[in-house]
């Protein structure tokens, strides 16, 4: 383990990491090696061959057959290449110890954009967060799934007197943790297997884990008895079909009375119905839920969708505290950070209520069926006077068709028939075209996707959403896109104009940007539809807004037609004038 002038001198060397990374993995390119496990074992090779004063080729390989255990050995030996190892006592005369050291801990598999490969390395923003909000101090600290051991590094470079531990299913990634955490702490173990595999008995204080998302194939690498465990404490899991959650239940499974863990997940399991939020449910009935933490898009090399920490403990939580960290990254060319302003904001709000925080009761959440993304509890409360829930003033409520479009090809036809149909781009500005595309026929099955005149067609991805009422004539049958709601309303209780309009208006905007779920692909559940609360006054104030609507609707449609003249006026101006 390096002493701590030592330690002192590697961190001066920390901003030339990149460029003297850059400049070995350059050099043993030109050896037929661009692996980043390779690289890096390279820079370690050439510290051991500078550190020990080795100036040839077979003094290094007898240190490294005499020094080292097996599988460290295997692991550096696995390069039949001479010149490769020439290349290595080449690096190890360039650079200083203190510079090589710094590679070896701290290089991570991207430089300058170019990705090397090896499994995606956890951000070091993502590092420092979860080390702010676990705090080790003189604890038993694991990282699950540790990769390359880039959190185990930072949190013994932060403290040294923690104990750690490491579980990576990787070989090679499972050998770079264990060469950075023999140089950094004196109580360490970076152990290989997978952490469905972990010997029940083991409890930490403070866990972190990065696992991987939407794993399908978790389970060839699992124990029987430790998964069937976790699923007579959460019996929604065995409805799981990707690992997401067997993982974060693991981890709490390790966790002492007293822990408390910080994981990492996609921002799909914070909100998504079924089985997701029949878990989510259980976990926050059993108290496990602390807080949630949205985190900006493009942090990992990997993935550019928005992220989430979750954290964890077994305090039985009646409250749980929700930050928006989403709009706090610092852009980069390719990736985007979290600085340490941004990071120490975060931890601030934790202990605050602002614009982004909110300590939330459970009562609230399940009021919004289990949701803990906090986009959806800290945007303004809107308040609606004599308001209804939407569902009371539906008499049916139909998602479109599902049609491919090369099924739609054969369906499309060039005259005017009594059947058309209605896509998402077709509504503009409120208004549905007028000139929507015909088809040759409908199937009997598809009738129940139609359009009944002044129904209510709200979009169901994408945003801003939007919001028309339909005309159909007598005769005519228009059939809706499956991105489509086809929302009947009880006429003797609602206007369709009238609750345009409010949908439309700022508070309704808020409502529904309140149940919309998802950050690549915004959408809005039927169930977070049916609960939003609409306005109800009698109908005669209804029909008051309404006519009002339609006033500066039939305008709207005037001044288009007038655009769309005056348009075609200035093509044909040149062909006028000669």
């Amino acid at each position: 383990m390096l002493d701590l002038s030592i330690r002192t001198l590697i961190e001066n060397e920390y901003e030339n990491v990149e460029k003297n990374g850059y400049e070995i993995a350059s050099r043993l390119r030109n050896c037929g090696i661009s692996n980043y496990y390779q690289v890096v074992g390279a820079a370690y090779a050439a510290y051991l061959a500078k550190a020990n004063q080795l100036e040839d080729l077979q003094s290094l390989l007898d240190y490294i057959q005499t020094e080292l255990a097996e599988s460290r050995q295997y692991f550096l030996r696995d390069h039949p290449s001479d010149s490769y190892w020439m290349c290595v006592i080449e690096i190890s005369k360039i650079y200083t110890v203190e510079a090589l050291l710094a590679v070896v801990l701290w290089m991570n598999n991207s430089i300058d954009g170019r990705r090397f490969g090896g499994e995606s390395e956890t951000p070091i923003s993502i590092v420092k967060l979860a080390y702010g909000l676990l705090k080790p101090e003189h604890e038993n600290v694991a990282d699950f799934c540790s990769g390359t051991g880039v959190f185990l590094s930072y949190a013994a470079l932060m403290n040294r007197d923690n104990q750690y531990y490491g579980m990576e299913i990787n070989t090679l990634a499972k050998e770079i943790s264990e060469i950075r955490m023999s140089l950094l702490a004196e109580q360490q173990i970076i152990e290989q297997g997978s952490v469905f595999t972990m010997d029940a008995t083991k409890k930490f204080d403070k866990i972190f884990s990065d696992s991987p998302w939407n794993v399908r194939s978790w389970k060839t690498s699992s124990d029987e008895q430790i998964v069937s465990e976790m699923e007579k404490m959460v019996p929604e899991l065995k409805k799981a079909t990707t690992g997401d959650w067997h993982f974060i239940v693991n981890v709490v499974g390790h966790l002492n009375e007293k822990g408390k863990a910080v994981v990492t997940s996609s921002n799909g399991l914070t909100w998504n119905g079924g089985v997701s939020k029949a878990i989510r449910e259980r976990i926050i009935k059993l108290g496990w839920l602390e807080a949630v933490i949205s985190l900006p898009a493009n942090l990992y090399q990997t993935t550019s969708i928005p992220t989430s920490i979750i954290v964890l403990s077994k305090q039985k939580h009646e409250k749980i505290r929700l930050v928006d960290a989403s709009e706090m990254a610092i852009v980069g060319r390719r990736l985007n950070e979290l600085n340490d302003s941004a990071i120490n904001e975060i931890l601030e709000l934790m202990s605050k209520d602002s614009d982004n925080s909110k300590l939330v009761s459970v009562d609230e959440i399940a009021a919004q069926d289990y949701a803990i993304n906090p986009s959806r509890y800290l945007q303004n409360e809107v308040q609606v006077e004599n308001g209804v829930p939407f569902e009371e003033l539906i008499v049916n409520i139909t998602r479109g068709a599902q049609i491919k479009a090369s099924e739609l090809d054969e369906l499309v036809s060039y005259e005017p028939t009594d059947f058309q149909y209605l896509m998402l781009a077709n509504i503009q500005d409120g208004i549905i075209s007028d000139d929507l595309p015909y088809l040759k026929e409908l199937d009997k099955k598809q009738e129940k996707y139609c359009i009944k005149n002044n129904s209510l067609v709200i979009s169901k991805n994408g945003a801003p959403v939007k919001v028309a009422v339909a005309t159909v004539e007598e005769g005519h049958q228009i059939l809706a896109n499956g991105n489509l709601y086809v929302i009947e309303l009880d006429t003797n209780k609602a206007d369709p104009y009238y609750v345009k309009a409010y949908l439309e208006s700022e508070n309704g905007s808020i409502a529904l940007s309140r149940v919309t779920v998802g950050a690549t692909l915004p959408n809005i559940p039927v169930d977070g539809l049916k609960k939003i609360l609409i306005p109800n006054p009698d109908m005669d104030v209804q029909k008051q807004v309404a006519n009002k609507y339609l006033e500066q609707l039939s305008e709207i449609k005037l001044l288009r037609k007038k655009m769309q003249a005056a348009t075609e006026k200035l093509k044909n101006i040149f062909s006028e004038e000669n």
